[in-house]
Order: structure tokens, then sequence, then C-alpha cells
């Protein structure tokens, strides 16, 4: 391992530690959503259309009801692909959510797993178990689709630590400031693998056949740990090559923001539960998870059943949407950090800002996604415009357990998170109920309307009862009791102060300490590099 540290910063030491942690998180979570998301391509491909559903595309037969197939709008013929499992759609939907069944048990624990081990074994684990099922899945569904079940539920068991883990990271490694862009940028790379997914799996599909779409994304996985274990560190202070300037930089900033050098022992498990300000996140996460789960896992099926695309093309088409979603993220983002950095808003109303933009903006777009009918050109832009703006969450809800809890960020995000994944798969299963036999305009349109209350309500929630502040409960009694930010006329922050309180031999020593919160101009750190 000397040798290999001497040659990294040889070849690599120029770059800031927390921008590596970055550079390979980011590669991990696109690694992630490929293992996870693959198989909503790869199914249209296994699986035949349903004898009872008409062998074509709802979009190009030739009746005009609602209820009924209707003109034809592509101008090209359809491709009918035979695949090799009989499944009905009712069967597709439990496999497609069954990943979600193991995945919503390990979110608090990855959380806390992270908190009290870090984040390298807990987070890299996680993708190898991805890769090494993907590797087992195309026995596993010729065994029988009971067998392939199985596999996807010990998949997301494994997986689900994955989201709690990196928070729990970002709470240790990056200052408050960049958490926002390292969300939209690390943290959506998810969005970006699952663009990428659908169409590298079309291609894979179209060229060597369903199997080797497992068998290569499973493998790109496997090599993604072999760099992540030689390289990476849970904490600033374990590294071995990060600078001492960059290193004091990160410590004093986490520790203005409320993050404990040495995370809290217990857990608050009563102050977390009656916390209106965590429920707020929950249930606003639960929300937004209805939406995205239904275009992680169908929006390919929607595709192939009503509009009529190929398999190459469906998966080009249904990429789309997420790459947009990830340049909503990176925008939303900038636009949060830049105002947030002037203090042109306080913490709690740039998060109350951006969830209006992720959550309601996207509701009032899927009311004119049920307008189009067979428009499959605006039926792609509305979904666009759609996940552009949803990816606002990164700047709101995504960041928001730092904001109130950094000690236990990763805990809050596992509990947020296995609330998420109940939704997770009753998604799929629900809408296979609700299409099966029944592949029509008229039955996605119910599929779709429900996600209108599903961003609504959640959100209505959110912004009455979200907080920007460190919740009392975030310290241990022997940890910072009092965390107050002092504020100019203009509402800009101009310190922290932290007030620590330490009781020994029945001595008292209160000790105030004021530390600039505002980053250099121009972005850049205390140790002279660009920030993440």
């Amino acid at each position: 391992m000397d040798a290999l540290n001497r040659f990294l910063v040889r070849t690599m030491g120029w770059m800031p530690a927390r921008v590596a942690l970055g550079a390979m998180a980011w590669l991990g979570f696109i690694n992630l959503f490929m293992v996870r998301l693959n198989l909503s391509v790869i199914i249209v491909a296994m699986v035949g259309r349903n004898t009872s559903a008409s062998s074509r595309a709802y979009c190009y037969n030739t009746t005009g009801s609602l209820d009924q197939p209707s003109v034809p709008v592509l101008g090209v013929a359809v491709v009918v692909q035979q695949g090799e499992f009989d499944w009905s759609e009712t069967i597709q939907g439990l496999v497609l959510g069954s990943f979600s069944y193991g995945y919503l048990l390990t979110q608090v624990v990855g959380g806390r797993l992270a908190e009290v081990y870090g984040v390298k074994w807990v987070f890299g684990g996680c993708i190898l178990a991805g890769g090494v099922s993907n590797l087992l899945s195309p026995a596993a569904a010729r065994l029988h689709y009971g067998a392939l079940i199985t596999l996807r539920v010990l998949q997301g068991l494994c997986q689900g630590v994955a989201w709690p883990s990196m928070h729990a990271c970002l709470a240790q490694w990056i200052p408050p400031l960049e958490r926002s862009r390292f969300v939209s940028i690390v943290y959506f790379a998810s969005t970006l693998g699952t663009a990428m997914t659908m169409p590298l799996c079309g291609l894979i599909i179209d060229n060597l056949g369903w199997p080797a779409a497992f068998y290569i994304i499973g493998s790109l996985s496997l090599a993604w740990c072999i760099v992540w274990a030689l390289i990476i560190h849970s904490t600033p202070a374990q590294h071995p090559r990060i600078s001492p300037e960059e290193l004091q930089y990160i410590e004093s900033a986490i520790r203005t923001s409320g993050t404990s050098r040495k995370g809290p022992t217990k857990v608050p498990w009563r102050h977390i539960a009656t916390s209106l300000p965590v429920w707020a996140i929950i249930i606003c996460d639960v929300g937004n998870s209805w939406g995205i789960s239904l275009l992680n896992f169908l929006l390919p099926t929607f595709m192939k059943n009503i509009l009529g695309f190929s398999i190459k093309a469906n998966g080009a088409l249904s990429a789309l949407p997420f790459i947009c979603r990830y340049v909503g993220a990176l925008v939303t983002s900038s636009v949060a950090t830049w105002v947030s950095a002037r203090g042109l808003l306080s913490v709690a109303n740039t998060r109350r800002a951006f969830s209006v933009i992720a959550m309601l903006v996207p509701a009032a777009l899927v009311v004119a996604l049920v307008q189009v009918g067979c428009d499959w050109q605006a039926t792609i832009a509305i979904l666009c415009l759609a996940l552009f703006f949803n990816g606002a969450v990164t700047s709101s809800i995504i960041v928001n357990h730092t904001d109130v809890s950094p000690n236990f960020s990763g805990t809050l995000f596992g509990v947020g998170n296995m609330c998420a994944s109940v939704v997770s798969f009753i998604v799929p299963v629900v809408t296979g109920i609700m299409t099966d036999g029944q592949q029509t305009l008229g039955q996605w349109r119910k599929v779709f309307w429900v996600c209108v209350p599903m961003y609504v309500l959640p959100e209505l929630f959110y912004l009455a009862f979200l907080s920007g502040s460190v919740q009392p409960w975030n310290y241990d009694t022997q940890e910072p009791t009092n965390l107050s930010t002092a504020t100019g006329t203009t509402g800009t922050p101009k310190h922290n102060t932290v007030t620590t309180t330490t009781d020994k031999h029945n001595t008292t020593t209160n000790t105030t300490i004021i530390v600039p919160s505002q980053p250099e101009k121009n972005g850049s750190t205390q140790d002279g590099r660009c920030g993440m």
C-alpha cells in the first residue's frame, strides 16, 4: 500500500482528496443504478407481449376510442419481439418490484453502519453485491421467475445501504456550502446511470442478446470495486494522501455545521420520531419516489406497449428524461449555492423554493402529459421537462437531512429512503394490476393521474413543517449543545457561534468559538484549491 500511495501522490497529488472521493462515488452511483435498473429494459426483451393484449402496440392499431387501439402515429413499422418468457403483467410487476422488497430493510442499518464504521466498505460492498447479482440473473430467470425474484430481493437487501452510507460520508467529508453541488453531481449520477443503462442495454440486447446485458454491466461493477477498495478512505483523518490544509479546512467547516469529530454513540429515536421537520422530509421523499419509481421501472414498458418503439429506440428515448433530470440537478444546485453564498435566502427558504420547483412543476406537467395521447414527441418533451425540474430535489429534500441533524444524517436518510422504498415496490405491482391485459392509453392515463396527488400533497406538508436549522437532539451531552448563526441586517450569515459545554470532575467549562461561515470568493477553499 505504501508503494501505491507514493504512486498516487506522484500522479494525482494535485487533486483534493474530496474531489477524488466525489469522482469515485460518481462512478459508483452510475454502477449502482445500472445493476439496479437494467432489468426494466432487459425484461422488455425477456418477455413476449401478453397473449391477452393486442399483438401490436396500442398507438399502431386503428380504432379510435380511448380504451381501444387508435390511429398509428410513428410512421415506421412495429417490430413485434417474442421474448423467452411468458410472464403476465402482474408477474412482471412482481419481478420489477422485488428489488425494493429487500432494499427497504437495510436503509437504517446502512446509515448507522457508515456513521460508526465508515463508508469505504459499506458503500463498496453494496456495489460488489450488485455486480455478482447481475452475473447470476440469467441463470435465475431460466430456473424460475421466483428464483429471479429471490435474487433481486437479496440484491436490494445488500444495496439498501448505498444512499444512507453516502449521506453519512457527506456529513464527514463535504463542507456545508459544497453539499448541494456535491449531491447534484455525485448522487444524481444515479440518474445519469439510469440514462446510460437504457440505451446501453438496448444496444447490447440488439447485438448480443439479453443475457449479455446482465454480464457486461455486472462486470463493470466488479472492476469499479477493485479501484474503490485501493484508493478510498472513510474519513479525511484516515486519508494518507490528503494535504494538511485540506484536512484542516474540512474538519473546521464540518464542526461549524454541527458535525461531531466522533459520531454520537446513541441515536435519539424518540426525538427523531416526534420531529416534524424529519417527517416533512420523509413524507415529501415518499411522494417524489412515486413518480420516479414509475418512470424508472415502467417507462420502457410504456414506450413499447403503447408507443410501439423497438428495443433499441426504446432505450435511447427512455434515457432522455433522465439526462434532463441530471442537467436540471446541476443547474438548480448551482443556483441554490449562489443564492445561499450571497445570503439572498435562508437555508429554510432555499429548501422551500427548490422543493416547489421539484414537486409542483412536475405535477402540473403530468396533467399535461395525460392530454397528449399518442403524440410521442409531445410525450417525450413533457417527460423531459418534468424530470428537469425534478432535479431541484438535490437542493431541497435530499440535502435537508444534513441541515437538521448532520451527526445522524445517514440514519435519517436511511429512515426516509426506507419509507420511499415501500413506494418503489408498490408502484410496479399496482401498475401491473391496472394494465394486466389492458395495455391501452386509457389505463396508462389512470396510472399517470395517480402521480399528481402524490406530488402535491406531500409537498404541501413539507412546506408547512420543514426546517433549515440543526435540531437540539443532534448532539450528545458531551458534544456542542447550541449552534446559532449571527446575521446582519441583510440576513447574510456573518459567523457561526458554537458553544461547547463539558462537565468533568464537577467542573464546568464553557467555550465559545467564532468561525467565519463564508468561503473565500470565487468558490476557492482555504487550501487554495477549487472546491467540489
